[in-house]
C-alpha cells in the first residue's frame, strides 16, 4: 500500500566555549516512503544569535542524480551556493563570510539542499556535517537550538521532519570556585 515518511536525525556538541568551531552531523535524511516525492529538500536553519556558519560538507546519496545547495541570509533571500552537485560525491563547500562575499552585517540565516523529484528508498550514504563559530560574545549558560527539516511533496501534500539539537555555553572561569583552606 501507499506509505510516506520522511526522516532525518541531527547531532552536534553539547556545549561549546564562545569562538569555538561547532560541528553538526546530519543523518537518516531520506525519503522512507513508497512513493516518489517532488520537490524534496533538506534544510537547516542556525541558530544566527549564537552561530555563523563556515564550512558544508554535503554527503553522498544513493541514488544518482544532480542537486543544488542554496542559502539565505538575513539581507538577501535564497541565493545558489553550488549547483549541478552529484549526489555520488562528496564536496567540501566553503560557506565563510569572506567565501560568499557577504556584507559586514550579512550573515546566513540558513541554506537549503534542494533535490527536486526523488524516488522511494532515496537516502543518504555519507552523512552530510557542517562546521560553524560561535560568536565570541556568547554569555556562560546561554542555550540555543539548531533545527533541520526535510520534506517533500505527494499529490499537493508536504511530507515532512524535523529535528534539532540544543547547546549550552560554557565560559571557563566564570564559574568561581570556593575558597579553601590553603
Amino acid at each position: 500500500g501507499l506509505y510516506t515518511n520522511v526522516s532525518i536525525q541531527k547531532t552536534g556538541y553539547v556545549e561549546v566555549m564562545p569562538g569555538q568551531q561547532i560541528r553538526y552531523d546530519f543523518s537518516g535524511i531520506g525519503n522512507n516512503s513508497t512513493t516518489s516525492l517532488t520537490s524534496f529538500y533538506w534544510r537547516d536553519t542556525l541558530p544566527t544569535q549564537a552561530v555563523r556558519l563556515d564550512k558544508l560538507v554535503t554527503g553522498t546519496y544513493n541514488v544518482p542524480g544532480n542537486y543544488k545547495v542554496v542559502y539565505k541570509t538575513n539581507l538577501h533571500n535564497y541565493r545558489t551556493l553550488a549547483d549541478n552537485l552529484s549526489t555520488m560525491k562528496n564536496y567540501s563547500l566553503d560557506a565563510s563570510p569572506a567565501a560568499l562575499g557577504l556584507a559586514s552585517n550579512e550573515y546566513v540565516t540558513d541554506f537549503m539542499f534542494v533535490f527536486g523529484t526523488v524516488k522511494a528508498g532515496f537516502a543518504q550514504v555519507d552523512a552530510p556535517y557542517i562546521f560553524c563559530w560561535t560568536n565570541s560574545w556568547l554569555k556562560d549558560g546561554y542555550q540555543f537550538a539548531n533545527r533541520t527539516d526535510v520534506g517533500g511533496l505527494h499529490s499537493g501534500q508536504w511530507i515532512m521532519a524535523t529535528d534539532r539539537w540544543v547547546t549550552t555555553v560554557y565560559k571557563p572561569g566564570v564559574t568561581k570556585l570556593p575558597k579553601t583552606g590553603y
